[in-house]
């Protein structure tokens, strides 16, 4: 485990063989929002040992990872419209949202790949204009497959 693998990006979408397609833009997130719950495990079953109670659990060998952020405020339609064009350009199956990813992982520090699912988020509108939209913070989660 190296800390200078750091790359100075969040996460990126990637082709088939891994090349970076796009960096996301970071200066859309409110950092103090950005939150990442690394290499989740899954327990499977635990049990205590009848006679000495002794707790034994089988956890999946996969782990899986969380990514949420939320947008700054006062984002433009046309900033908005760029956060949302990086996920639909990185998904590789448009109907489940799912998209492929290069990410840091904070626990590993280190970049890992992973596909991502992108569940519904609500927009809110501060203003509006004959020319421009004025939209309130969008949160957005990325859920490891």
């Amino acid at each position: 485990m190296a800390v200078n693998t750091w790359e100075g990006y969040l996460f990126a979408s990637i082709d088939g063989s891994g090349n970076i397609i796009q960096k996301f833009p970071d200066k859309y997130i409110a950092l103090e929002s950005y939150e990442v719950t690394p290499n989740q495990r899954e327990e499977i079953k635990a049990y205590r040992d009848d006679y000495t109670r002794n707790l034994t659990r089988v956890t999946a060998t996969g782990m899986k990872n969380k990514i949420t952020f939320i947008t700054r405020e006062n984002l433009h339609l046309n900033e908005i419209y760029e956060v949302d064009t990086f996920f639909t350009s990185a998904e590789v199956n448009a109907t489940e949202r799912k998209i492929r990813l290069k990410y840091w992982n904070q626990e590993d520090y280190a970049y890992t790949t992973g596909y991502f699912y992108r569940p519904n988020k609500s927009y809110k509108m501060r203003k509006i204009s004959n020319t421009d939209i004025i939209y309130d913070k969008v949160g957005y989660e990325l859920i490891e497959y």
